[in-house]
Formats: C-alpha cells, structure tokens, sequence
C-alpha cells in the first residue's frame, strides 16, 4: 500500500485512509498530506502524489450517493462548458467502472463515508478589503449562472429549490421552527429573545415565498461567497468557484440573493457595505439580464437565504452534528437580518432597480 512520507498532523487512522484511497484511485507512489480547512460539511486533506497535488474530501454530512452523483455531473459538465473560472474537477478511479467517489468505512467510528478526489486549484479565499472587490464577486456570480442555464444535466436534483423550504428540512420544518420560537429549548437559551421576536415575524416571511415558482428558473450553485471561491494570489482576481454540493434547480436570481445576504452581517461600516452590495449587483447583472419581478423578489430571498441556513443548523443541532452555538449564531444573524431589512429596504430597492 502506498505510505505517507510526510505525517505531520495526520492522525494513524488518516494516513491510513488516504493511502487506501489512493491505491483505489489506482496511485503506486508515496505521497505527502496535510489536513485541509474544510468546511461545515466535509473533512478535507491537501495531498501530494507523483508530482500533482490533489484535495480529497470525505463528505460527513451529506453522505449521499444521489447528491454527490449529481454534484459530479454537474462539475463534469462545467469541465466541458466555455466557463473561463476553474471549478472542482474530480479525479476518475483507474480500476472498476471508473467512478469519481467511493465509499470507506472510517476505522475511528465504524461509519462508512464516502471519499472522493479532486485535482487542486489554485489561490487562496478572498478576504475583502475594499467594497470594490464585490464587484468581481458579482460577475464570476453571474458568469457562473450564464453557463449553468446551459447545462444539460441528465439527473433529477436532490435539493428543493431554496423557496420550497417546508421540503427541505424534516427535522426543522416552518411548524417546529415556529413552535421553537414560542417556547424555546435549553440548548437555544441562549437565544430565548431572539427566537420570540422571530415567532412574531417568520410567518410574514413564509407568506412571502409563495408565488415564487413562477419566477425564471434554472440550474444555480446556490452558495456563492468568500469561503466558496478562491482569489488568484498574485493579482487578486476571482480565479475558481467551489464547492457546488447545493447545486440544484432554483430561481436564477438567488445566485445574486445569496452573496448579498451574507454581506448583510459582516464587520464593515453601513457606507462600505452599501458600495459592496452596489459592485456585487453590477457585477451580476453585466452578465445576467434580469426581470424586474426578480429584482423585486431579492429582499425577501436575502432573507429567505438566512432563515435556511437557520433551518440547517437547527437540524444539524438535533442530529448533534453542530454545537448549539452554531445555530445560535444563525438565529442571531436572521434576526439581525430583519431588523436591517425593515429599516433598509427600500433604498436597497433603489440601487436594485438602478
């Protein structure tokens, strides 16, 4: 079997999962590792192998065949596609029907995973210094829904469209939602004022989403923002999109909706955060043409973004996937979110329709 020469962090039970891995992808040679970021929903590894590097992820969470299978199709289709930005690209086993992702049981919990290898990007994530930087977030956002609506993808998706969100979470449907914001649990005491305040305003919202299927439609990334891209390190240029494990089918214009409503709560002064939703909405729309009835819909999708990742969270709470702090922080930033909105949003009507 093929040896990391280089362990580093890498726990005994890694280094032995990652050269099975490898030797199932059909690699001879030793290889050297590190454990990577990651993400809320996958462990990642930087690995080294023949000369190429390569990012293997083991999905934890969305530990599906069906939605990977779709992921991957949709990331082979990008390959062929004319996008000028670099995505995942996954790596095709040598041996059996030449897959791109396997399953491995993890020795540590007696769970299996399923394992997948990618061939590395490079860059780094943005970091954003100046609003001006949003506008290059806006049109590789837009670029990407161009090519997306191209794309003939053979499968059904697994996901709902964002709108549909009573599909989307059987343990935190808008009913259970409701029923913990009028008497919330101890693990979201933290957030026991929050929660009641939202009780009075969610059912506006949920209201709001209907009708939304007859919005234009078609295939979206559905989690475009600073953690999902990678910048060029030299020039600073948006260079790769990430991460398309939400792709689905859904309305167009939550591809813009969802980047402005992360801008919403970030740790900048109202003035830069108004120039950066500008540069982000031109940026967009220099690549995509949109209806005005989508135009009008973002301020409700802005929200509509944040209270899923509500729903998410509050799931992964009850499956104790997450800490409780992570959905109260979520609940937090929905309630911050509508706040801003009541007071906001008719200007933010103003520089949509600019």
């Amino acid at each position: 079997m093929v040896q990391n020469i280089d362990s580093g962090s890498l726990h005994p039970s890694e280094q032995q999962r990652i050269s099975e891995v490898l030797a199932l992808y059909g690699f001879t040679s030793d290889w050297k590792g590190e454990r990577g970021k990651g993400g809320m929903n996958n462990s990642t590894y930087m690995l080294h192998v023949d000369g190429t590097n390569y990012v293997m992820r083991q999905y934890e969470t969305h530990n599906d065949p069906m939605k990977i299978t779709f992921e991957h199709e949709v990331l082979e289709a990008l390959q062929r596609s004319n996008f000028k930005l670099d995505t995942p690209s996954p790596v095709r086993r040598a041996s059996g029907e030449g897959g791109t992702f396997l399953p491995i049981k993890d020795t540590l919990t007696g769970h299996t995973k399923i394992v997948t290898l990618f061939h590395y990007s490079e860059g780094v994530n943005p970091i954003w210094h100046t609003p001006d930087q949003l506008i290059g977030l806006g049109k590789a956002a837009g670029a990407l829904s161009y090519v997306m609506a191209t794309l003939d993808i053979p499968l059904d998706p697994v996901y709902p469209p964002y709108y549909r969100i009573q599909d989307a979470y059987p343990l935190c449907s808008p009913e259970r939602l409701l029923q913990l914001c009028t008497s919330p649990p101890e693990q979201l005491a933290a957030c026991t004022n929050e929660l009641k305040q939202l009780r009075e305003a969610l059912p506006d919202l949920f209201e709001a989403l209907r009708g939304m299927e007859h919005l234009p439609h078609q295939l979206v990334h559905g989690d475009v923002n600073a953690s999902n891209v990678l910048v060029d390190q030299q020039d600073g240029g948006i260079c790769a999109i990430l991460d398309f494990e939400f792709a689905t089918w859904d309305l167009r214009v939550m591809e813009l909706a969802v980047p402005m409503s992360d801008l919403l709560t970030m740790d900048k002064s109202e003035d830069w955060m108004w120039q950066a939703q500008e540069g982000l909405i031109r940026g967009f729309r220099e690549q995509v043409s949109l209806k005005p009835e989508e135009l009008l819909a973002i301020p409700r999708l802005i929200l509509l973004r944040s209270l899923d990742v509500v729903m998410h969270f509050i799931s992964r709470m009850f499956e104790d996937t997450d800490e409780p702090e992570v959905a109260v922080e979520q609940i937090v930033k929905l309630k911050q979110r509508i706040d801003w909105m009541r007071l906001h949003e008719e200007r933010l009507r103003e520089i949509l329709v600019y």
